[in-house]
């Protein structure tokens, strides 16, 4: 028996509606991992107690990246993160990854919550409100940047970023929240700094940062950074050119000659 050309045509339309269906449900499996005891929470991209792995590319979107248990993200790439919330039994294995944040980065598992060699951290302002990017807790890079003019950092009191390869910062502003943090750059890091504006956020414990610029518009006290001040009350001594050493030579001689001279003949 024939088909009408209406039945055939709700058949196309089941067919189209299925195939629409099975795609967004590939994609929502590629967006959310789960290999753990704990479900995947729709608005974030979560890793349960029992932990997983992604190696893939991902745009988040601004959604979270939510990690409670150990997440080896070998060769990652996540873009459009919202926050990365790193719980207390939560870790990152992010060697080679790459991992683009806007509006922050938690990380309550301390210098364990994250590791990778050749990673890169950056904060790059997506997502966020005002600009602005918060960092709660300690954490140790590899390449950590936040380049995009007018972002905000909001370092947490007590909190301490450190830096082992490039630290890239410019055209942005760093405080420290209710009390120092501490932004360190580790021996054999590199610095790529171009203008910023730092208060509260203390640099002491590694390299000088931004050792012949000076602090922006705004900025405030900021151990660490910026040219060495001149010692209170010290005075600059003037630096002579190649003739003026020549004269002050010739005329020291000149003057040891004389008192030579008067004392042989008086």
């Amino acid at each position: 028996m024939q088909a009408t050309p209406l039945a055939s045509a709700c058949l196309e339309s089941t067919r189209s509606y299925q195939k629409r269906s099975h795609s967004r449900l590939r994609a929502s499996l590629a967006a959310l991992l789960m290999a753990g005891a704990a479900g995947a929470q729709a608005a974030a991209f979560t890793v349960g107690s029992g932990g997983g792995a992604y190696h893939g590319t991902i745009d988040l979107a601004c959604d979270d990246l939510e990690v409670n248990g150990p997440l080896d993200a070998a060769g990652a790439t996540f873009t459009g993160v919202g926050r990365v919330r790193i719980g207390a039994a939560g870790s990152i294995a992010a060697a080679g990854a790459r991992i683009e944040v806007g509006a922050g980065w938690h990380n309550a598992a301390g210098p364990s919550g994250f590791t990778g060699a050749s990673s890169t951290v950056a904060l790059v302002g997506r997502c966020s409100i005002g600009n602005a990017t918060d960092i709660t807790g300690s954490t140790t890079f590899d390449t950590l940047s936040a380049a995009q003019a007018g972002q905000t950092l909001h370092l947490a009191a007590g909190s301490e970023q450190q830096v082992t390869g490039t630290l890239t910062l410019g055209n942005v502003t760093l405080w420290g929240q209710g009390g120092a943090a501490f932004l360190t750059l580790l021996p054999g890091g590199v610095q790529q700094i171009g203008a910023v504006s730092v208060s509260g956020v203390d640099a002491s414990r590694g390299q000088r940062l931004a050792p012949t610029g000076q602090n922006g518009p705004g900025g405030g006290n900021a151990p660490g950074w910026f040219a060495l001040a001149p010692a209170p009350g010290a005075v600059p001594v003037p630096s002579l050119g190649a003739w003026s050493l020549l004269l002050l030579s010739a005329l020291t001689g000149l003057l040891g000659w004389r008192r030579k001279y008067l004392c042989i003949h008086p």
